[in-house]
């Protein structure tokens, strides 16, 4: 936080410094203008106290909120209420934005599901990746992969360099025996790339830009792998959810709640007499 707050402010406030303000003594409020699940608080929270502001919270992270709802009041001299301002709106605008959206998602995904999860990719803006897997988990969501390190998946791009299909399948086998504690995922782009997978004891198949007619056969699968599971990926968002969901798969990976609209969040900053 103290990097984002250093980025904002540079050397000096220009404006506040030339008005000859900054001794003045404010208060400052932010409030929700809308309905939403609100993501970023704790992260205001340290600005404020890095800052050294008098504040008081209302709500908490992951929290349902409704328009007008008081979020946050602090007091304070006006140099420092200034330096707050932009960045903790920003925060609270942009994760509220994705936690509402992920929110959303899952409400629409669990109604026809409820035991289905939507886990969100690594197709993230570089450096924000705690940040909005944040918003995504207040939201409801699951994170599908944070890096590299935490979870094997096998993309197209593995495949390349394993053209010849008796390599592919001992590398393959090799690799499930080095890791035996993680479930290997691979990406599949059709039904027989599926099966194949499947039979050599992939755990996950993530469909990729598959037809739901494909899809639904893909989950058949499952009658003959009882432990496998098969997830679907591509273009998946708010408004072709539910489709994807009642084909019958476990789980749904997409990258559409950090491209969510910012919430709405309203500042508002008083001089105290």
């Amino acid at each position: 936080m103290q990097d984002l707050i250093q980025e904002d402010i540079g050397l000096f406030d220009l404006t506040t410094l030339g008005l000859e303000i900054g001794d003045k003594k404010g208060s400052m409020s932010f409030t929700s203008k809308h309905d939403c699940i609100i993501c970023g608080i704790e992260y205001v929270k340290q600005i404020l106290e890095y800052l050294s502001i008098e504040h008081k919270i209302y709500v908490k992270d992951g929290q349902s909120v409704k328009a007008k709802e008081l979020l946050i009041s602090c007091q304070s001299d006006a140099s420092k209420l200034h330096k707050a301002w932009k960045i903790s709106q920003n925060l609270l605008e942009y994760l509220s934005g994705i936690s509402t959206y992920t929110y959303s998602m899952t409400k629409k995904a669990k109604e026809i599901n409820p035991n289905i999860e939507i886990a969100t990719t690594r197709k993230n803006f570089p450096n924000t990746k705690e940040l909005m897997t944040k918003a995504v988990v207040c939201g409801g969501g699951t994170i599908h992969r944070l890096g590299l390190y935490d979870s094997i998946l096998v993309f197209g791009n593995h495949l390349e360099f394993l053209k010849e299909k008796n390599e592919l399948e001992t590398k393959f086998i090799s690799l499930k025996n080095k890791f035996g504690e993680k479930k290997i995922a691979v990406e599949v782009d059709d039904l027989n790339q599926a099966n194949f997978f499947a039979s050599l004891g992939a755990d996950i198949l993530q469909c990729e830009k598959m037809s739901f007619d494909e899809l639904r056969m893909c989950v058949e699968l499952k009658k003959l792998y009882p432990s496998l599971l098969v997830s679907a990926t591509g273009g998946i968002n708010l408004d072709n959810i539910e489709k994807y969901v009642k084909t019958g798969v476990d789980f749904i990976v997409t990258s559409s709640p950090y491209h969510a609209k910012p919430a709405d969040i309203k500042v508002r900053m008083e001089a105290l007499s």
